[in-house]
């Protein structure tokens, strides 16, 4: 029985942290992830020094614009998930649900999809880091949340408590409650995939 659903965008083929990057000294290299957002070998400020990670989680871009504007919902390489102006108004005029959509301010007719209500998932870790103490790779996501739900999610968004990843590319996973999962597809919002997540299973996605 399907008690929620994963919601996903197709990729945007692009990053919000931007287009420069380069490559850390030999010795981190193999430790951690194989390249850094930043310049000339100086870190993006949102991004941890040594592991590259996001650490500025409310980090947007003021110059960042979508690719992909035909879409109601697309994905950066390093984990925004972005929506229209359709898609906003279509949850705003609803009233579905708790999705807190974060404008973005080179792109007035886009938002970040980033919900504030949180679901226990698991994963595989390895690499921490001895700067942020995050997890430079973090796998195998497992909606462990499924096998204590005693009753269906309230309508709306949901975000994973853990971001999944390697390095600079960590995001968390989205979630949208089965009512409202129904609702999105019925709509028929282009660029849409929706994972069924079945009741008591915490198997890694």
């Amino acid at each position: 029985m399907t008690v929620a659903f994963i919601l996903y965008g197709h990729d945007d083929d692009s990053y919000m942290l931007g287009k420069s990057t380069y490559r850390p000294p030999e010795a981190e290299r193999y430790l951690y992830h194989d390249w850094r957002f930043g310049k000339d070998g100086v870190p993006h400020p949102a991004t941890c020094p040594t592991c590259g990670r996001k650490v500025d989680r409310n980090f947007v871009s003021a110059a960042f614009k979508v690719k992909k504007r035909r879409r109601d919902i697309t994905a950066t390489y390093d984990g925004y998930a972005l929506v229209s102006q359709r898609f906003f108004d279509l949850c705003n005029e609803n009233e579905w649900g708790s999705g807190q959509f974060v404008p973005l301010p080179a792109d007035r007719k886009f938002y970040w999809l980033k919900p504030s209500r949180l679901l226990e998932f698991e994963g595989k870790r390895s690499a921490q880091c001895p700067t942020c103490l995050g997890f430079c790779s973090l796998t195998r996501p497992a909606p462990v949340f499924l096998d204590r739900l005693s009753s269906p999610l309230l309508e709306g968004f949901y975000r994973s408590d853990l971001e999944f990843g390697s390095g600079p590319e960590q995001s968390f996973v989205i979630v949208a409650s089965y009512s409202l999962g129904l609702k999105l597809r019925a709509a028929k919002l282009v660029g849409l995939d929706l994972e069924a997540l079945p009741r008591g299973s915490s198997k890694a996605i």
